[in-house]
């Protein structure tokens, strides 16, 4: 009895071992484009921050600030980051291959992995950048 068991647990283990499913190159493919076009929405709120951290430099309500010069410091280096958060974002969309042939599924599978990775942190960098000149413009009062 003990014998049929452990047999039927063991047959049962393979059986849903072998129902585990590794992503083919297509599904990761189509989630690197998700993520792509939800961070092309991110980007609009980049550049109008950006924008409006511009309009804030150049205005005179930084001199008000007890120490003006650091404020325009603080100022000027998250536009630096804004811009460099969007050059990611250009640089991955210009060297991505959306049509990608490898010689074997595998090939295509671990570019379109790499890819994942990479889209990954152009989309971790807008999320740090986007709470960062969300913060600088709420000091500021600037909607």
């Amino acid at each position: 009895m003990k014998r049929q068991i452990t047999t039927a647990i063991g047959v049962l283990a393979i059986l849903f071992s072998s129902c585990k499913t590794e992503p083919n190159a297509e599904a990761v493919r189509k989630e690197v484009l998700n993520i792509h076009d939800k961070l092309m929405i991110d980007g609009e709120k980049v550049v109008k921050n950006k924008m409006k951290l511009d309009t804030l430099l150049l205005s005179g309500q930084l001199k008000k600030s007890p120490d003006s010069a650091a404020a325009k410091q603080q100022v000027s280096d998250v536009i630096a980051r804004l811009n460099a958060a969007d050059e990611k974002m250009m640089d991955w969309m210009h060297f991505f291959k959306d049509d990608f042939k490898g010689k074997t599924e595998q090939e295509d599978l671990d570019y379109y992995k790499s890819q994942m990775i990479k889209i990954r942190d152009v989309e971790d960098g807008y999320i740090k950048v986007t709470r960062e000149s969300d913060s600088v413009l709420k000091i500021y009062k600037i909607k």
